[in-house]
């Protein structure tokens, strides 16, 4: 799948309803104060409605930074 870093990097930003600067490419959970469980899932939810895919379970947990989303979308 061909993606946009820059695309995931709003998504983030939006789902998590952050500012635009707040998230960037190389950003992480840890690195970001609102990117806790919850937002963490509606990111998720939102990466599955913008891609048109399914996120197994057991994946949800390593998608925890811009670049791990990248690496899996790439993969897809």
């Amino acid at each position: 799948m061909n993606v946009d870093t820059d695309e995931v990097v709003a998504l983030v930003t939006r789902e998590l309803d952050l500012d635009e600067g707040e998230v960037a490419a190389d950003s992480t959970a840890e690195d970001v104060e609102d990117w806790d469980s919850l937002g963490h899932l509606a990111v998720c939810m939102a990466l599955e409605a913008r891609y048109g895919i399914s996120i197994p379970m057991d994946t949800v947990p390593e998608l925890q930074s811009v670049p791990a989303i990248v690496d899996y979308l790439h993969s897809l």
